[in-house]
């Protein structure tokens, strides 16, 4: 690791247990003054306070007894490699990520399943902070667009490689996010995309022969293009996780037709004959899943219903020329195959081992023209890699093989159990344990929450989780109110007031491994990251007394702060999740405001280019607890946004909060 050293009156502001420049708590509001003053706008002061309270940070860890062991094991055990993201072109060439033995990903390929992969992008983006977010095989297999951001921040460019290797960029920021490739079918020399400065969006339009970069639709708020075809653009307008709205843009007349109400819509799609395909709520009751749906841009709302899965879909692939749909559905976290037509018969596809497609989503399933698909996938016992298969098998090949380097994972043991909240709600979770652990309240437990809020804890492959299983710990991954993967009405669940009763039932996680005897609060850590983050800072100030220690991660403590201080592209739709920004209920939902119930350590981290939740959130948080007197250690990552971007950050990362963890538990 890399520390810079600067000298500023600053670096007597130490975070830690044993080195506190403490205040008495007076008011937090007046609190908060002595930080905004400089958190967001002065680089020196800013740079000071993360040089000072990472180094001390750093150091107390390092000192652990369990440092050394614990970076060791985790080095090997992270070390593991994968392969995700395959796609494959209409000459039959699969292309994916993977990580051989590198910081990060590089893009590959290979003719055949099994066969030798060949490198695309270099080695050394790693060195110059490239990660690769996305990319975009054109059907021919001519070219390929890749995306990438740098050192995390989200900002993505766009580069153009072509079959025989050469590569250029083609749009280049710091300050947009180019995003959302879109080819168009009849003209290989032209793609569609979407703009995003983080206060507004555009759809643009770029030609590759002469560079040019055009704006061809604008509107207020977040919208994402979906698919082109024939002169028109479908689009989502994002008005909240709970609510989207389905449009068309038509490039001729400029004219935009709004295909839907205000409802939820997951994706859409033109069939060959001009109709729209789309996972929609739109003819689902409160209580009912989403289902695929059919209408015609003449009729504009006006929806027929192809299938209804009757579960969670998490995504699927339209074949647009074989007119075929794959979903791909969720039963209690593990994903199953499903085919259909545009008539709604059913079509033969492979089952599925008991795992997870995509990893931690099912975006990861892709195909070609002629009917070959290619899809990512793990298990708690299978590392990630990727299958094939056509249309008409009934069995999957595998394209590549990844090495445990010999360790055994096939001993973890997990199952989906409930557990009841205050209003009688069954809330799912993954339950991980020891195969020694007995329950009496003995063992040292983690209770991780995902972030999102919508979003899933799955049962796919982590290498952590071997980790901490061979420690003795037990672990849980609750799904409360506000997660995908058990309908719209379960996500929606925690909006606005209905929060609290989403937060009751992170609380009552604890409770339960207490009452079950698998753990005791002595011996119980909190670990979550982005809203799972927000989720453990609240915690810690309104149950401190169920938990040891406090692992916040790139967390909301002040619900304001973050919507004023990230995407105003957003800023609208975060405010139907937690409340107009200034209202007494964010005020009420901010964890912040509560610090002087705190009394429990917490290890609090940020990233520096961090878009989504501000790093001087955070900090501010942080900041504020050191002033209580509160065991508060700060740490962030000046090459890092939203969680580390490389096998070494990723590698210090958790074993910091593995350390900081036994430290607590394990006295």
């Amino acid at each position: 690791m890399n520390f810079r050293v600067i000298v500023s009156v600053f670096l007597t502001v130490f975070l830690t247990v044993s080195c506190l420049h403490a205040q008495s708590s007076g008011n937090i509001e007046e609190l908060l003054k002595g930080i905004d003053e400089w958190v967001t706008t002065d680089t020196v002061r800013i740079h000071a306070y993360i040089d000072s309270t990472n180094a001390v940070t750093v150091k107390n860890l390092e000192q652990s007894k369990f440092w050394e062991q614990t970076m060791n094991d985790l080095s090997f055990l992270l070390g593991i490699d994968y392969i995700g993201s395959p796609q494959i072109d209409n000459t039959g060439r699969i292309y994916f990520l993977m990580r051989i033995t590198g910081e990060s990903a590089s893009l590959f390929y290979m003719d055949n399943p099994m066969a030798w992969p060949v490198q695309i992008t270099p080695n050394n983006w790693t060195e110059e902070g490239f990660i690769i977010s996305s990319f975009n095989v054109h059907p021919t297999g001519d070219f390929i667009l890749v995306s990438v951001n740098k050192f995390g921040d989200e900002m993505h460019d766009i580069w153009y490689f072509t079959r025989d290797g050469k590569f250029r960029p083609l749009l280049e920021s710091r300050t947009v996010r180019y995003a959302g490739t879109i080819f168009d079918d009849d003209n290989p020399d032209q793609f569609f995309l979407y703009i995003d400065n983080r206060a507004e969006m555009h759809i643009g339009h770029y030609t590759i022969s002469t560079g040019k970069l055009d704006t061809i639709y604008s509107e207020e708020g977040a919208f994402y293009p979906t698919d082109y075809h024939k002169g028109k653009i479908t689009f989502v307008r994002w008005k909240s996780f709970s609510e989207t709205q389905l449009a068309m843009l038509d490039l001729a007349s400029g004219k935009v037709t709004d295909l839907s109400d205000i409802t939820l819509v997951w994706g859409a799609g033109f069939t060959e004959d001009g109709r729209v395909l789309a996972l929609t709520s739109a003819e689902s009751k409160e209580e009912e899943f989403m289902k695929f749906c059919l209408l015609d841009p003449e009729e504009p709302k006006k929806f027929n219903i192809l299938y209804d899965p009757k579960k969670e879909t998490d995504g699927y692939l339209f074949m647009r020329k074989k007119g075929i749909i794959i979903a791909v559905l969720n039963n209690d976290g593990y994903s199953q195959l499903m085919g259909f037509d545009l008539n709604g018969n059913s079509v033969a596809v492979p089952k599925l081992d008991i795992g997870v497609l995509g990893g931690q989503s099912a975006d990861e399933i892709t195909s070609n023209d002629l009917g070959d698909i290619v899809f990512s996938f793990s298990s708690p016992v299978i590392p990630p890699t990727a299958f094939a298969f056509s249309l008409g098998d009934s069995d999957v090949k595998q394209i590549g093989n990844i090495s445990t380097f010999g360790f055994d994972f096939s001993n973890i043991d997990v199952e989906v159990i409930r557990y009841k909240s205050d209003d009688g709600w069954e809330i799912p979770a993954l339950l991980y344990t020891p195969a020694n652990a007995k329950k009496d309240g003995s063992n040292p437990a983690i209770v991780n929450y995902h972030g999102g809020p919508p979003s899933q804890s799955r049962p796919h492959f982590q290498r952590n989780v071997a980790f901490a299983l061979s420690k003795g710990f037990v672990m849980m991954f609750p799904n409360v109110r506000g997660s995908t993967g058990y309908g719209p009405a379960y996500e929606k669940a925690d909006n606005l007031e209905g929060r609290f009763a989403s937060l009751i039932d992170c609380e009552r996680a604890l409770d339960y491994l207490i009452d079950e005897g698998w753990s005791s609060p002595d011996k119980i850590a909190i670990w979550g990251a982005s809203y799972g983050g927000y989720v453990v800072n609240w915690l810690a100030t309104q149950a401190p007394e169920k938990s040891a220690c406090v692992v916040s991660m790139v967390g909301v403590s002040d619900v304001d702060h973050t919507n004023k201080n990230s995407s105003q592209v957003f800023a609208r739709g975060w405010e139907k999740e937690y409340g107009p920004v200034g209202s007494e209920l964010t005020h009420k939902l901010s964890p912040i405001f509560f610090s002087d119930n705190a009394s429990k350590p917490v290890l609090i981290t940020a990233g520096y280019n961090d878009p989504r939740v501000p790093p001087s959130d955070p900090r501010r948080f942080a900041y504020v607890l050191s002033k209580l007197n509160k065991p508060v250690w700060y740490y962030e990552e000046t090459e890092a946004g939203h969680g580390g971007s490389f096998k070494a950050q990723i590698i210090f990362d958790y074993t910091s909060y593995y350390v900081f963890t036994m430290m607590h538990v394990m006295k």
